[in-house]
Parts: structure tokens; sequence; C-alpha cells
């Protein structure tokens, strides 16, 4: 029998006061009430909720100035990520990733480009690729030969608009063309409300929509393309900007701009955020981006939970570690935001003592996390303001996460049902993170164990555990020593160019966007497994993974829940491949289930679009109640002539729509 789905979202949810852990539990049907001496929460691990654990929002960023990122690496392999957000700043000529400084001004006036590749930024990229993760890196500046000359190139944070934008343009293309081999996403320039002009005025808007053309100009063809970092103020309206928000005016101006030129790329909206309301941060770029950006995600590319001045003071605690775990509830139940990126790899999360990597409260959380399964399991009950909570099970774990931004410990009685029962040997393992644990800066030690690991005779499915958590502090309870293979399995053999997404954003009152449905759709590279869900009656759950080098056969596993046939004509449930060749797709297969009607008009946002396929094919194992199973999609028989020989590229996209309330599926491809 396919588990039910209990979770209700709530629209708009507080970060960084203590009022964001009640909303976010609220939203999990956990409600928030004053504190009292012990707490009670219900953990059904036989239902699911919405919105899945997804491994694939989580992000790390750090700017490239430390030769200890590479030392580091290694440490991103227990965590695995998605994506590494890396800063690079031209002016500055101390940077490992920049020296030698790759550009040099000749004797005619003309600057060159060093065509020799910096190992620091290869060995760093190669590091990312290696693991499955995506490369993002955020241009800020130019090259010092185009300071202005009345600005000091060593101010580190103001980068003002160069004294000649295309010829730095020409110069930053040549450059990243020495890394082509590397899907690099490329973000330009950070937080231009006040790194131009020096505030958020039409002028700085002008010049960033300039550097943005003459940069994402001189790169093309290589990788993806962003802007700008916006930060809080970007959210709110200005009479300069004649009423509206700077996310709109500068939004508008872009629009302004491909009506010009329609090949402008714009791939995903950044954004950076420091002890401020994340919610309204996305909401303000969402209402920004409108629905005539649906392809475009939104990315937080920096993350603190601290404002500045304050963060980089307190990191390395527990307090940040619970803080941002309320930060990643949010994003998790945020269905168009693509990854939440924390900032501060070193060293927030990971520090050196010396030649030793101090592992810190928020590296262990994340690792926690790492571990959960992605199959969220709904919690029931009250916890006072500042606690928040989550849970997730499948057949090899049950696990259950609770933090404690406040200063006084909490008692929590966990009521634990449908337990994963597994083999002979099953145990109890509780961790904490606090000042005496998992905090080696708090307590000068860097080992990070279980405090009580029981065992569990037979096949028990009920268990109730008591757990105090420390003021501040978190506490994760994990029934079950199974590894999940779903979460440690690799990325395909194939190449990744890189993903499509797709937010079904429509039109509210005065101005405001939301997604249509709550509808979510994700891409794991790192483990190549595929989500899409919708929590309404009507939505459209899609996302897009395109790489070269596939095989003849992808075999793809699939698990459904509360999948239904509807009355509406766009429902569908399917796989489509777009055969890439040249310039574009070539041909396209969509293989569907019993959830499908060919009079639908809602076409596919990239490849060869069209509201089904050219080549249609039954599969029942994708029917509406199919569960789990498995379907080897045989790519080479469909495939166009000479799609081997132009490199066996495709666009794998996995397409839910209107499906009924609370359906969700994921897909493991290879």
């Amino acid at each position: 029998m396919q588990p039910s789905s209990t979770f209700t979202r709530r629209q708009v949810l507080a970060t960084a006061a203590g009022l964001g852990a009640a909303a976010f539990l609220s939203g999990c049907g956990v409600t928030a009430r004053p504190a009292t001496s012990s707490e009670t929460l219900q953990i059904d691990f036989g239902k699911t909720a919405f919105f899945p654990l997804l491994k694939s929002k989580i992000g790390v960023g750090r700017a490239l100035n430390s030769t200890q990122i590479l030392d580091s690496l290694q440490y991103l392999d227990q965590i695995r990520p998605a994506v590494y957000d890396a800063e690079l700043r031209f002016p500055d000529m101390t940077y490992p990733s920049l020296t030698p400084y790759p550009f040099t001004r000749a004797a005619n006036g003309s600057v060159t480009v060093s065509p020799t590749p910096n190992t620091f930024l290869t060995t760093f990229f190669g590091g990312l690729q290696r693991r499955g993760m995506e490369i993002m890196v955020q241009l800020e500046g130019a090259p010092y030969q185009f300071f202005p000359p009345a600005i000091s190139p060593q101010r580190p944070h103001l980068f003002p608009m160069p004294d000649n934008v295309s010829g730095a343009g020409n110069v930053i293309g040549e450059w990243a063309k020495i890394y082509r081999d590397y899907p690099i996403s490329w973000c330009m320039w950070n937080e231009p409300t006040h790194n131009l002009t020096g505030s958020a005025n039409p002028k700085s808007i002008k010049q960033l929509l300039e550097i943005y053309d003459a940069y994402t100009g001189a790169i093309e063809p290589q990788g993806l393309f962003g802007m700008a970092s916006f930060i809080s103020t970007s959210e709110k309206t200005s009479s300069e900007l004649g009423g509206k928000t700077y996310f709109q005016a500068a939004l508008d101006e872009l629009r302004t701009q491909l009506k010009a030129k329609p090949g402008l790329p714009f791939d995903y909206l950044t954004l950076n955020s420091y002890g401020e309301d994340l919610g309204k941060l996305w909401d303000g770029a969402r209402n920004g981006l409108s629905t005539d950006f649906n392809t475009v995600p939104l990315v937080q590319a920096q993350s603190g939970v601290f404002l500045p001045g304050t963060w980089e003071k307190s990191g390395g605690t527990t307090l940040e570690a619970a803080k941002s775990m309320t930060s990643l509830q949010l994003a998790l139940q945020t269905p168009d935001l693509q990854t939440f990126t924390f900032s501060g790899w070193l060293p927030h999360l990971i520090d050196y003592s010396g030649s030793t990597a101090l592992q810190l409260p928020l590296f262990n959380a994340l690792k926690l996390y790492a571990q959960m399964p992605d199959r969220r399991s709904p919690v029931r009950g009250s916890l006072p303001t500042g606690i928040g909570a989550m849970a997730s099970g499948d057949q090899y774990r049950s696990t259950v996460m609770v933090w404690n931004e406040t200063t006084q410990p909490y008692s929590i009685d966990l009521q634990l049902s449908d337990l994963a029962t597994g083999q002979n040997g099953t145990k109890v393992a509780v961790y904490h993170i606090d000042s005496q644990h998992g905090s080696p800066k708090e307590h000068n030690g860097n080992d990070f164990t279980p405090t009580e690991v029981v065992p569990l005779g037979g096949k028990t499915k009920t268990l109730t555990k008591s757990v105090t958590v420390a003021g501040p502090g978190i506490v994760y309870v994990e029934v079950g020593t199974a590894s999940d293979p779903d979460l440690d399995r690799g990325g395909l053999s194939a190449t990744l160019v890189r993903k499509h997404t797709y937010a079904d954003r429509i039109a509210g009152a005065n101005g405001t966007t939301s997604v249509r449905g709550n509808a979510y759709g994700s891409y794991d590279a790192v483990r190549a497994i595929a989500y899409v869900g919708v929590q309404g009656n009507a939505g459209t759950g899609l996302v897009g993974a395109e790489y070269r080098d596939l095989p003849d056969t992808l075999p793809t596993a699939i698990w459904t829940d509360q999948l239904a046939r509807q009355a509406s004509p766009e429902a569908l449930f399917g796989i489509r491949v777009d055969y890439m060749a040249g310039n574009g797709a070539t041909k396209s297969v969509l293989w569907h289930g019993d959830i499908f009607t060919d009079n639908r008009t809602t076409p596919l946002p990239w490849g060869r679009g069209g509201p089904t396929a050219d080549v249609l094919v039954q599969a029942p194992e994708l029917n509406a109640r199919a569960g789990q199973g498995k379907l080897a999609l045989p790519l080479a028989n469909h495939a166009p002539s000479g799609w081997a020989a132009a490199g066996r590229q495709a666009i794998i996209s996995f397409w839910l729509d209107s499906t009924g309330p609370g359906s969700q599926a994921k897909f493991l491809l290879g």
C-alpha cells in the first residue's frame, strides 16, 4: 500500500529570528507553543510527507583565496554537496587562483592573457568534476588594468564598472576558455546594489546589464550564466526606481535587452543573505522573475545565519549549526530554489589548526543530514519556539533530527512507529552536537561519534526514545545500521552538460508570483537521481538532465507516491528524451503510462518543445499505481541517424503534470 502525504507547507517563513523554527514546525504539522519541561513528537515512518530531503539542494562556498581549499576537498566526500560556489575577485593579484596573474599589459597598451592554466584552478575544478559537483564561479570585478584610475584595485569590496567594459569582457572570455573542459556556471558580479555605484540606483542597473552582456558574450558558448548575487535590499521598493524593487527594475532592464538581443543567456538568478529573512528575499526574487522566466531557478549563492560583522566572528559554533538547520528546512520546501549554499566552507565548516582539519558543528550537521533518507516522514506534536525537527525513513534507516536555537535545553520524547527493521543487529544510534560534542572550537575535541548505541532485538516496529537537546544544540537519532544505496550511489559515467529546470510560476494579486501547486523538479547529478512532485491539485513538476557520451541503454529505477489519473487534459507522467546534434534537438521520444492525453497543450520548455513528442512509447512501468519499477530506456534504438557520431548527447526530462495532490516520484539513472 502506498503511504499518504500529510505535509502542509507554510508559504512565508521567518528564519533569522527565533520565530523561524516555530513557523517551520507549523508547516510540518508541528504546532509551536510556549516551552514546557518535556515535549512529545510522533513520527510515522510508514507515511510520506512533502517535500523530500533533497541532497541536491546543498552547496558550499568560499572565495578562492587560500591554498587550504585544495587540502579540504577530501572532506566534501562526507557531505557530498551538489555545488561549490567559488568567488574570483579579478583585481586581487594575491589569490592563489590568480597567481601568477594571468593578465599583462603589453607595450602597446593592449592587455594579453597567459594561455597557461592555473595549477590551483585545474586541481580545484578537477576535484569538483570528479565528485559530480557543479562548479559555480562568481566573477567579480575586472583585471586591474581596466580599473578606473580613481579607484584603488586594493579595495576588496568595491567592483566598479571597468573603464573599458568590452575590453575587460574580451580578456575575461579569453581567460575563461582556458577552462572550457570543465562544466562551469559563471555568475556575473556580486551584490551590485552597493558594489557598482555604491547604491541601488538606476545607474547601477544599467552598468550591471552592460557588464553582463559583455562578459557572457565573450565567454559563450561555454557554461551557464547567471546574475548577480542580489541581497535583501533588492526586494524593497524605491522611488528612485519608479516604485519598483531592485529585482523588478534589473529584470525589466534585462527584458529590454533580450528584445534587442534574444540570444542573451540567462540561466539562473543568484542571491546572497547573511542573517536576514530568506523568505522575503526569495519572494522578492520570484516576483521580479514573474512568469516569463520559468526556466530560471533561484540559487542561494551565499548564505550565513548571522549579520555581516557577527557572521565572521561567530563561525564554527553550535548556534551557527542549529540556525543553519532552520534555514535548510526553509530551503527544502521552497520549490523553485535549486541550491542553497552555506558560505564559509573555510572556516565555518572546516577550519585548520596547523595541519589538522577541524570538522565544525555545521559540517557535522550536514554530514548527518547526508545520511538521512530522502523520503521525508511526517512529524506530529508540539514544540517550543526555537526548536525544529525533521524526519525521514526507508527500508534501511529511520532518522530524526531535532535542533535547538535557544539557550535552554529541552527534553523531547520521540514516539517512533513503523521503523525500518532490517536484519539482526539493528541498532539505535544517537548523536549530539553541542558545546561538548562535535564542536572542536567549543570543547577542544575533533572526534564526532555516537554518544549512545543501543541494540534492538527482533523486528521492532515501534520505539519511544527520550532525548535532551542542549541549548543550543542538535540531536540526531538513527534506527538501522544499513547504508541506503540510493544515497551512496555515484553519478552517471556519461558527461553532464547541464541541468534544465522549470518552475511552474503563476501570477497572483498585487504583482506577486507563486509556484503552482508547490510543484518541484530537482536533479541530483552527484547521485544521478531526478525528483518531481506536485503538492496541490494541479502543477508541473519537471526537470531535465543533459548528458553526452550516453550508453545505448539507460536503466532507470522508478519510485512513485500518490500518483492518480486526473481529469485534467494536461495530466502526464513520463520520461522524455530529446536527442541533440549540432545546434539543437533533432528528435524527441516520450515514454508514458496511463497518465497521459495526446491532446495536451503545455509544451516542454527545452529541446524540441511541444506538448508530447515526435514518438510516443507506452510503458506500464509509468502507470499511476506502479509504485516501484524499472524501465530500461533503449536510447540507441530510437536515436536519429548520426546521433552516436555527434557525441551521444540527449536531454532526459522527467515530467509530472497534474497527477493529484501530494504526488511525488523519483528516478534513479544507471
